[in-house]
C-alpha cells in the first residue's frame, strides 16, 4: 500500500498462511467481502536489508531498521518493536524515499536519517540479513453498488471491482512468500492486512470474515525476528558485565563490582533512548545513573583499581553533557505549565530556551561521539567483566558499616546546621548528601533488610522536597537571567521579574514548611538511623 505519510502508526493483521493459492482463489471468489471491495494490485518483488550498529544502538531505542528496494526506487523504514496483540501489529513507522543512487539512510536529511545520524552517531550500520519477498497485493475499497456488479477487465488487461474507481482505499491484503537469508535460510508464507489509517474502521469486519473462512493462525515471530534468528543473531538491550547480586557473603570488592555493573549496564541501556531524543525519561535516567556511578566509584574507591578515579573523571564529563539538556527539559517543562498565565509572553520564552537545548544537545552529541566517551564504554566494560580488587577487601558486612556512617556524618551535619536563616544552597547541599547516603544504603538493602528500606524511604521523601525547592531557586534564577539578557521584548522582561519574584517567595516559604516537616524532623530525631546502626552491628556480631 502507498504510504501517505512519514511518520504514522501501522495497524495490520498477519497470518500463517500453508496455501497462498488457496487464500487468492478465496479473494478471487470473494471480490466483495463485509461491505468491502476487493481490487487485484500489482505483484512485487522486494528485497529488504536490515541493518544495526555493531552495538545494536537500534534494537535497543526499540525500532529495526530497513531498507527496502522495490524495483529501481528504495525506502529507509524505522519500525518499532512493539509486541504483537495476537495476529494484531500496531507500530509506530518511520519512512522516508532515498533518492538518487542512495542506499543508506545515513546522512540523508529525512525523518529517518535524522534519526539514524542520532542513533549512530560515529558507528558504521552493519547489514543484519535479508530479506526476499514475492508480494502480491489486493486493495480494500468501500463497496459502490453498480448496475451489473461483479469485476471488469480493462482495456490494458488489468482487472477491477466495478464501481470502485477513485475511491479511498481502506486497506490492503498482501500474500507474501518471503525467503530470509542467513546461516539457517528461512521461508514464510503470510497474509497481512494493513489498515491505511490508525483507526482500522471498515476492515476488521472483512478480517473477521477471511479467518472464519479459512481457518488462519495468527504469526507468532516478525520477519525481524524471524531473520534475526535466521541469521543467529542474539541482541541484548545491555551488555552482560557480570554478577549483579548483592549478599551478606560477598566482600566489598565483590560488592562495588556488583553495583558498577548494574548501572554501567543501566546507564548504556538509555542511551540509545538519550540519542533518539523522543522521552524525556531517557535522558533522566541515563543521568541518573552516571550519578549513581560516580557516587560508587568514591564509596569504594580502596576496593577498585587506581583507573577507578579516571572512570569518575569521564563518568563526570558525560554527566555535565547530560545534565545541560536535562535542565532546560525541566524548565520547559515547568514554563509549559504557566502557558495559561502568560500564554503569549512565554511563547518568546520558550524559544529562547529551545535554542538552547539545541545547542546543548549538540554539545550532548559531541560528548557521546566522543573518543573520551568511547574509552571510558570499553575500558570501563572490561574493568568490569574482570571485577579483580587490586588487593583482598574486608568482607562487606565489616567494611559497609563505616562507609554509610561517613556519609550519615555529613548528613547528620547538614540537618542540625539547618535554620530559616539558612541560605537556599545549604537546603541543596542536604540535599545532594542524602542522595548519596541513599545511593550507599540502596544496594545494601537485602542484607539489612527493614532498617535500611525505613531510611532509604525516609531520605527520598528528603530528597524529593528539597528537589521541588531546587527547582524554584534555579528557574527564579533563570527568569532574572532572561530579563537582563536584552533578548526579550520589555513585556517579557517585565513577565520574567514578575515570575522570579513569585517563584523567590515561594522558595522561602517552602524552606519554612520543610523545616517543620515530619521527614526533616523524623531525619533529626535520628530514630531511623540508630535502628539501621544496631542492625549493621548485630550483622558483623552474627
Amino acid at each position: 500500500m502507498q504510504k501517505q505519510t512519514l511518520d504514522h502508526k501501522e495497524v495490520e493483521w498477519q497470518f500463517e498462511a500453508a496455501d497462498l493459492d488457496l487464500v487468492e482463489n478465496w479473494l478471487a471468489e470473494h471480490p466483495s467481502a463485509s461491505g468491502l471491495a476487493v481490487v487485484p494490485e500489482a505483484t512485487k518483488e522486494l528485497l529488504d536489508t536490515y541493518y544495526d550498529t555493531e552495538d545494536w544502538r537500534f534494537y535497543r531505542a526499540g525500532y529495526a531498521l530497513r531498507v527496502r528496494r522495490d524495483g529501481e526506487s528504495f525506502e529507509a523504514t524505522m519500525k518499532s518493536l512493539t509486541p504483537a496483540e495476537g495476529a494484531l501489529r500496531q507500530r509506530r513507522e518511520i519512512s522516508e524515499p532515498l533518492e538518487g543512487n542512495a542506499r543508506s539512510p545515513k546522512g540523508t536529511r529525512g525523518p529517518v536519517g535524522e534519526r539514524v545520524l542520532r542513533l549512530a552517531g560515529a558507528r558504521a550500520l552493519r547489514p543484519l540479513f535479508e530479506v526476499r519477498t514475492h508480494r502480491r497485493t489486493f486493495a480494500l475499497r468501500p463497496e459502490r453498488p453498480s448496475a451489473n456488479g461483479g469485476v471488469v477487465e480493462d482495456a490494458s488487461g488489468d482487472i477491477r471491482q466495478r464501481g470502485t474507481e477513485g475511491e479511498t482505499t481502506l486497506g490492503e491484503v498482501a500474500l507474501d512468500e518471503t525467503e530470509i537469508s542467513g546461516d539457517a535460510p528461512t521461508r514464510l508464507s503470510r497474509i497481512e492486512i494493513e489498515v491505511a489509517s490508525d483507526t482500522g474502521l471498515g476492515v476488521e469486519g472483512f478480517v473477521d470474515e477471511l479467518l472464519d473462512a479459512l481457518e488462519l493462525q495468527p504469526t507468532e515471530t516478525s520477519k525481524f525476528r524471524s531473520g534475526l534468528s535466521a541469521a543467529g543473531l542474539r541482541p541484548e538491550v545491555a551488555p552482560d558485565l557480570g554478577p549483579t547480586e548483592v549478599d551478606a557473603s560477598m566482600s566489598a570488592g565483590e560488592v562495588a563490582f556488583a553495583i558498577l555493573r548494574r548501572h554501567f549496564a543501566t546507564m548504556l541501556a538509555h542511551e540509545p533512548g538519550v540519542r533518539l531524543g523522543e522521552d524525556p525519561e531517557e535522558l533522566h535516567d541515563m543521568r541518573v545513573a552516571t550519578r549513581r556511578l560516580r557516587a560508587t566509584l568514591k564509596l569504594y574507591s580502596g576496593a577498585l583499581p587506581k583507573r577507578a578515579g579516571r572512570y569518575e573523571r569521564d563518568l563526570h564529563y558525560v554527566a555535565n553533557a547530560l545534565g545541560e539538556v536535562r535542565d532546560l527539559d525541566v524548565r520547559l517543562q515547568r514554563l509549559a505549565g504557566e502557558a495559561s498565565r502568560n500564554g503569549e509572553v512565554l511563547e518568546e520564552v520558550v524559544a529562547v530556551l529551545e535554542q538552547r537545548r539545541v545547542e546543548a544537545r549538540r554539545r550532548m552529541f559531541e560528548a557521546l561521539d566522543s573518543n573520551r566517551y568511547e574509552r571510558l564504554v570499553s575500558s570501563f566494560s572490561g574493568t568490569l567483566r574482570r571485577g579483580r580488587s587490586p588487593a583482598p577487601t574486608r568482607p562487606i558486612l565489616e567494611e559497609a558499616p563505616d562507609l554509610v556512617r561517613r556519609r550519615y556524618k555529613r548528613v547528620r551535619k547538614d540537618v542540625d546546621g539547618l535554620t530559616e536563616d539558612s541560605p537556599p544552597e545549604e537546603f541543596h547541599d542536604l540535599r545532594k548528601k542524602g542522595r548519596r547516603l541513599r545511593y550507599a544504603l540502596e544496594p545494601l538493602q537485602e542484607i539489612y533488610g527493614k532498617p535500611a528500606k525505613k531510611m532509604i524511604k525516609l531520605l527520598k521523601t528528603v530528597q524529593d522536597d528539597l528537589g521541588e525547592h531546587q527547582d524554584l531557586v534555579v528557574a527564579a534564577a533563570l527568569m532574572e537571567e532572561l530579563g537582563v539578557a536584552g533578548d526579550l521584548p520589555p513585556r517579557a522582561v517585565f513577565s520574567m521579574g514578575s515570575m522570579a519574584g513569585r517563584y523567590t517567595r515561594d522558595t522561602a516559604k517552602m524552606r519554612a514548611n520543610f523545616l517543620g516537616s515530619k521527614p526533616f524532623r523524623a531525619l533529626r530525631r535520628g530514630k531511623s538511623w540508630k535502628l539501621l546502626r544496631k542492625e549493621m552491628r548485630e550483622k558483623v556480631g552474627g
